[in-house]
């Protein structure tokens, strides 16, 4: 539920007070007073600020335009308008009501016109006071009226008459009734206008001179009271005042966030830099890792090549390396009697002893080991193989051939199992 402030304002009133209405939205309860701009400042704050400016210093009147263009409309308003003015129309800055508002015929727009220095001056007076605006139009405009009843707001020293949703006629309270009686002839005059059936006569409680002042009226006069302040009124159709906005075209405003929140924006400008550099540190220092990381990779797989020269899949290399590693603690094989170190042990004391027989060569493979010998007779080969048998866990199996003065033999050493 938002809450409101609706000012009432008379430019340059001598004593410089203004009174105002504030409250929320569906709730019944209004509250009410006076005073200075400089002490509404704190008031405002959260707040929809609504500004009725009396309307001594606006015209709001319905004109006909034959265009539904909104651009030709702007167009033609301001000489559409010029009968009705005191000032030039150079000089006046010119707002159109919101469609629905005015529900006569014959193309009628609603319009409100001020003296654009006026309107700059105001703006510039709440601003210095930090009071947002977010509406603001004439007072009359709040006023309650229709076609078939106007209205007549009285004060201390003027009046303010209000013909249908968007026509009214400011004077010296003295000469309201002269004022009045003139409009209801010019309105029996014209062809598309009707007489009203009532008018409203608002006035504040004790005013008794106020209810003679329509006597003689030949239509029926509904008088009201108010205790205060016209406001009192005001804040009622306070949804009107959003149909005549006067903060149209170049005066439009525009937005630049609540005040409270200008102190924090170079905090969250900082904020938002450290966040940035933080993130472009963090994804340079990621796509130095990326980079580290494809490097160890490629030295992973070459020293796994390099360990493992058979393997054709770079695949599963930790759990292979370290099959391999248990492989050659265990000597390679399944049990400790039958590993190469084990053959290996075995046979090394015959193999020294013997100074007939030359090895040429020693090959490993599954599980036994493949002797190239070479002999001046077969005898001394024999003698070495027989020797080798009888060593427990080893067994030899011998193949020879015979090349001039010289035996060569391949003698192959197994585990026993």
């Amino acid at each position: 539920m938002s809450e409101f402030l609706v000012i009432h304002y008379k430019p340059g009133h001598p004593s410089g007070l203004q009174y105002w209405a504030m409250g929320a939205d569906f709730h019944p309860s209004i509250t009410l007073g006076h005073g200075r701009l400089e002490e509404l400042k704190a008031i405002s704050r959260g707040k929809k600020v609504t500004v009725l400016i009396d309307a001594h210093y606006t015209t709001l009147e319905s004109i006909n335009i034959p265009s539904k263009n909104r651009n030709k409309q702007l167009q033609a308003i301001p000489f559409a308008m010029e009968d009705f003015l005191a000032e030039d129309i150079e000089d006046t800055h010119f707002a159109i009501g919101k469609s629905g508002s005015e529900k006569s015929e014959n193309n009628k727009i609603p319009v409100i016109a001020i003296k654009r220095n006026l309107l700059q001056e105001t703006l510039e007076t709440f601003n210095q006071q930090q009071i947002h605006i977010e509406t603001i139009t004439a007072d009359s405009v709040t006023l309650p009226s229709r076609n078939d009843q106007w209205c007549i707001l009285l004060d201390e020293d003027s009046a303010l008459i209000k013909m249908g949703t968007a026509q009214a006629h400011c004077c010296d309270r003295e000469n309201v009734k002269i004022i009045l009686q003139a409009l209801l002839e010019q309105n029996e005059n014209q062809e598309t206008s009707q007489l009203p059936d009532a008018i409203t006569c608002y006035y504040k409680e004790g005013d008794t001179e106020a209810e003679a002042i329509l006597d003689g009226i030949n239509i029926k006069v509904e008088p009201k009271t108010y205790k205060n302040h016209a406001l009192e009124i005001f804040v009622q159709y306070l949804k009107e005042a959003q149909t005549f906005n006067l903060l149209q075209g170049e005066f439009t405003p525009k937005h630049e966030g609540n005040e409270w929140l200008k102190p924090w924006r170079s905090v969250a400008a900082v904020t938002t830099l450290w966040i940035i550099l933080h993130l472009g540190y963090g994804s340079v220092l990621t796509s130095q890792l990326e980079d580290k990381n494809l490097l160890l990779s490629r030295q992973i797989e070459k020293e796994f090549k390099r360990a493992m020269p058979d393997a054709k899949k770079m695949t599963g290399m930790k759990q292979r390396v370290e099959r391999r590693l248990k492989d050659l603690k265990s000597g390679g094989t399944d049990t400790n009697e039958n590993g190469f170190l084990q053959l290996l042990s075995k046979a090394s004391p015959a193999l020294t002893a013997n100074d007939k027989t030359k090895i040429k060569a020693a090959i490993y493979r599954n599980n036994y080991i493949d002797l190239d010998l070479s002999a001046k007779s077969l005898q001394d080969i024999e003698k070495l193989k027989d020797k080798l048998s009888s060593i427990p866990g080893i067994k030899t199996v011998l193949s020879t051939t015979v090349e001039k003065d010289t035996v060569k033999g391949r003698l192959r050493l197994e585990a026993r199992g």
